[in-house]
């Protein structure tokens, strides 16, 4: 069976159409992320791959972030909980009083819905 020219539009269109909505949903699931720690609140974006390092209760959790995800990728804490927890949109570390929230720029209440 031979591909036509209008099969390979037709997969063109299918292909633009899927980076597109992919592009859309990636840009809503947040474009930054809150951490408390140890009484301090700090906001950072997720649009910019890097590590961050904040203090906790124990001493340095350091926070990777990577396409527009985010995780921890080292804690003071003794059973690493919160490393294995991997990449998240709630990440928590209680030893260390570190909790990491991804938000997106449109995020309402439900009073505002």
């Amino acid at each position: 069976m031979k591909l036509k020219t209008g099969d390979y539009l037709i997969f063109l269109c299918i292909l633009f159409i899927s980076v597109y909505l992919i592009s859309k949903i990636r840009i809503k699931n947040g474009n930054k992320f809150i951490v408390n720690a140890d009484g301090n609140e700090y906001e950072y974006s997720l649009l910019e791959n890097r590590t961050y390092e904040v203090s906790g209760r124990l001493g340095i959790t350091k926070i990777e972030v990577n396409d527009g995800r985010v995780r921890i990728v080292d804690s003071p804490c003794k059973n690493k909980t919160c490393v294995h927890q991997g990449w998240g949109k709630h990440i928590i570390c209680l030893p260390n009083d570190v909790i990491i929230t991804v938000v997106s720029g449109d995020d309402f209440d439900a009073i505002a819905q």
